[in-house]
């Protein structure tokens, strides 16, 4: 896969990575974080699970590694991360839970080095040049009156969700994706159904336009067409150098305030998103660089074995 390509499925999983706070800023303004995840991974993992069932993969769906693998994945991925960001997000804005998330490039780094995965000194350069890109466009915005314990919970969902990107790619990335999302969606949902107070409410506000809207894409654009654009990145070029895609959000996420909610643009989250673009290039350039060296040495290796 050429660097070009690389950079553009993370540029397109980025963008609706980031839409997905500012349709949940929408979102929430109709109903309560928990009941709107539950409804929203229900919906997503349903149908997931139809077309699966229509593509002739019952099967595959139902055995007991794609089942166990997709319950960590919607422990981790779901009812954790997007549960704890999402009630953080009621006292947060949009930009600030972003930028927290964005620090999951580091996690997820640390973790895959600590558990035996590639370390390269020029995707930690890469990763640093963004973050510095990130501080430079969200610093301003953090400063002054940020409620504490929803910053300390979107950075307990980042965690969760940084380890469940390793297990993805240590344990289930030779699962059929579109399986593994379906199974994580639906146990997501119903991990959170106890701590979901308003679910009949949150489908009565599908009549109001502006709830739909949100609600449509949180389904099918971000649930079903990102997550599984993120696992392909992740089996791709590797949990680390995937998760370096994370330091773009806070471009989009101002971009997309800016938009929908009425927040202002400056010169400052101008000159940071040059500066994150320049760390997504490095990181890239550095995952083609892997990716062909290792095919380089597979030959190398079949040929001493003969």
């Amino acid at each position: 896969m050429s660097g070009l390509l690389i950079i553009t499925w993370g540029v397109v999983f980025s963008a609706l990575w980031a839409s997905a706070f500012v349709a949940g800023k929408v979102a929430l303004s109709f109903t309560d974080p928990m009941s709107l995840l539950c409804v929203r991974f229900g919906m997503a993992g349903v149908i997931m699970l139809l077309v699966a069932l229509l593509r002739g993969d019952g099967r595959t769906l139902f055995r007991r590694d794609v089942l166990l693998a997709g319950a960590v994945m919607g422990a981790l991925s779901n009812a954790l991360y997007l549960g704890l960001s999402f009630v953080a997000l009621k006292s947060l804005s949009a930009e600030a839970v972003i930028l927290i998330v964005s620090t999951a490039p580091f996690i997820t780094s640390g973790l895959s080095a600590l558990l035996g995965g590639p370390r390269s000194v020029v995707q930690v350069l890469g990763a640093v040049t963004g973050f510095v890109g990130v501080y430079v466009v969200l610093s301003a915005k953090l400063g002054g009156g940020a409620d504490l314990t929803g910053i300390l919970l979107v950075f307990l969902g980042t965690l969760s969700f940084s380890v469940g990107t390793v297990f993805y790619r240590m344990r289930a990335a030779h699962h059929d994706p579109l399986a593994v999302n379906a199974i994580q969606n639906l146990f997501g949902s119903l991990l959170l159904v106890p701590f979901s107070p308003n679910l009949v409410g949150t489908v009565a506000a599908l009549e109001h336009l502006p709830f739909l809207l949100a609600f449509l894409h949180l389904v099918v654009a971000v649930s079903i067409v990102d997550f599984l654009l993120w696992l392909a990145l992740v089996r791709r070029i590797g949990a680390a150098h995937a998760s370096s895609f994370h330091l773009l959000n806070p471009v989009f996420g101002v971009a997309l305030s800016a938009a929908f909610l009425g927040a202002a643009i400056s010169s400052r989250d101008v000159l940071g998103g040059s500066i994150v673009l320049l760390g997504l290039v490095i990181v890239s350039v550095d995952a083609v660089r892997q990716q062909n060296a290792s095919r380089k040495t597979l030959p190398l290796a079949a040929e001493k074995t003969l």
